[in-house]
């Protein structure tokens, strides 16, 4: 039997791994995201409630969306969806989800403000670059081939096996078939971070 070279797990992770490098996805989303930021403008009142800032944080978020990353999406339900990014994702100063970044927020003054608006940012930046190393992954994998996905997730554990934690280098790779974008996210982030480090010596 032929084993064709686009069906070899090294060549498939290379190949995309070359398609999902730091600057590719700098441009394609961290650059506009922080665009969008930077020209953002809203009024901020010393005396203001929850609702007020919820509805900040709503219209920040789409904003984001619209002028930052121009992609169209916009939840029907922004409130709701951005209660959600928040409720998942957001790690504040002294605790995690919505209540605390609403907490941060008017407890914080205009700095309270404007922290967790970056963090929105960052927490859009996550979920964005997750999305564009999905598409990528689907372009460069036949995700119907179960074996050849337990392949390239084998493949992973052992050539990046550093990136991972314990728990994840102890898994079967047929635990992980369905988690390879996520994967590789981890091993795009570390590198990125590692680099990071390297640039600031």
């Amino acid at each position: 039997m032929n084993s064709q070279p686009s069906k070899q797990p090294q060549k498939i992770i290379e190949t995309i791994i070359d398609r999902l490098d730091e600057k590719s996805l700098k441009e394609a989303i961290d650059k506009p995201i922080d665009g969008a930021v930077q020209n953002y403008i809203y009024e901020y009142k010393e005396q203001t409630d929850h609702r007020q800032i919820q509805r900040l944080f709503s219209d920040f978020t789409a904003y984001i969306y619209k002028e930052g990353l121009k992609n169209g999406f916009v939840p029907a339900d922004l409130p709701a969806h951005t209660i959600f990014l928040l409720d998942r994702y957001y790690q504040g100063n002294c605790s995690n989800g919505y209540t605390a970044a609403i907490f941060d927020a008017i407890n914080g003054g205009q700095d309270g403000v404007k922290t967790v608006l970056q963090r929105i940012a960052e927490i859009i930046k996550t979920i964005e670059r997750e999305r564009y190393i999905n598409a990528v992954f689907k372009n460069g994998i036949d995700i119907s081939d179960w074996h050849l996905r337990c392949k390239i997730v084998e493949y992973l554990l052992t050539k990046y096996k550093s990136r991972f934690t314990p728990a994840l280098q102890n898994c079967h790779p047929s635990q992980l078939a369905d988690e390879i974008p996520c994967l590789l996210s981890i091993i795009i982030n570390s590198s990125s971070t590692l680099q990071q480090a390297i640039d600031s010596l």
